[in-house]
Parts: structure tokens; sequence; C-alpha cells
């Protein structure tokens, strides 16, 4: 992590009573909610041998807040699910392994499926770099042992690119195949070095100020 991105996060944080959650990136505009699993028309499985999920691209600096998604709990199944923020090297590249042990993995974290459908979310921050990175949901890793359905009942904003992993299978563009997912990201955009430095002296003579 660069000396930017540590004063920025800094920053961020003294400031975060007073900052709210952008949203970073959107696959897609978010459908019905409140639908039943035995009602579900279409979408794609989440479970520990189904991994979906999305590419996005970063042009500023950033430090994420949360991920989410539309999803659905199986019938029966556990709820749990994982969300995992993938660094990748260019708009075509794929996680570097299956079982997402690779350094490539930049953060987890743990959501939980509905019942009936709905928007969920898992926190986390970290603070990303300008670039290509992987957003996926799955089951099986990190603590994670439920099964469900991701929606697609809504519609795509620009062009994501969707991905999916089953063993046996590997890493798989799903392009032709499944779209309209809604899967998210949020977090803070960092500021530019310009306004980092000014935030700092404000600050520093806020605390000059409270000095006896």
């Amino acid at each position: 992590m660069n000396r930017f991105l540590i004063l920025a996060m800094t920053l961020l944080l003294f400031c975060g009573g007073n900052a709210s959650a952008a949203i970073l990136f959107e696959s897609g505009t978010l459908g019905p909610t409140g639908i039943p699993r035995t009602e579900i028309a279409g979408g794609s499985n989440v479970s520990p041998v189904v991994f979906v999920g999305v590419r996005f691209h970063l042009d500023p600096p950033v430090i994420t807040t949360q991920v989410g998604g539309h999803f659905v709990k199986n019938t029966g199944a556990n709820e749990s699910l994982f969300g995992a923020i993938v660094s990748l090297t260019d708009e075509n590249d794929f996680p570097d392994s299956g079982n997402l042990s690779t350094p490539d993995v930049v953060d987890t974290t743990l959501l939980s499926f509905p019942t009936p459908s709905n928007e969920v979310f898992g926190d986390l921050s970290n603070p990303l770099s300008p670039g290509w990175y992987a957003l996926v949901f799955g089951s099986g890793l990190y603590g994670a042992t439920g099964s469900g359905v991701a929606l697609n009942n809504g519609g795509d904003i620009g062009e994501p690119e969707y991905i999916a992993f089953q063993p046996g299978f590997g890493w798989s563009n799903l392009e032709g195949f499944l779209s309209d997912f809604r899967f998210i990201v949020t977090g803070e955009i960092v500021p530019e070095p310009a306004t980092v430095g000014l935030a700092l002296l404000v600050f520093l003579g806020i605390c000059a100020r409270r000095r006896p």
C-alpha cells in the first residue's frame, strides 16, 4: 500500500461520520424483489460448486465498504455465501485459482442468502488501486456453507462481463448465456493528492487549536 493511499484512508476514516458510501460499480439494475425461491424464473446457482461474478474496472483509487447483489436462498439450504474481490491483469483475465487461494484475492466477506429474494450486502474495507478486478460470489470457502440463486431479473448497465467457475470446467465467460445480474461494489473515492494535502492542513490546524 503506498503512502498516498494510507494518508487518504486515514483522512477518510477520520471524517467517516460525514461521508457516505458511493456506488463504485454496479453490473445491472435491481429487478423485482420479494420473490420466493419456488417462483424464480432465471438466474445462476451460487454454491460450493458454482461461483458467479463479474469483471469491473476502477479508474480512480478507492476504498471499498460493501459488496452485494440480488439473491435468494435455496429451500432447506444454509444461508451463508461469500463475496470476494480479485485483482485481474486485464479485461480478459480470470482469477488465478479455482479455490480462490492465490494472492490475487484482495478481500472477502460473508453475506446471507435472503428468503424471499432481496438485495443483500457484506462489509469489507480495502484500498484498491486503478485497474481491473472481479467480484465473485460463491460458497464452500471462507466459512460460507449455503446455496442459492443470483437473480438476473434486472437490466444490464453498460456491457458487464460476467464470469463463472465450476470444478472440471474452470473459469469461463457467461457472455451469450446469462446476463442482467445485480452485483454491486460500494465505497469511497480517494481524493486527489492536492485535496488530501489540503485536508491534512485543515486536520493539523484543528489539532493545533485543540492543544491547551
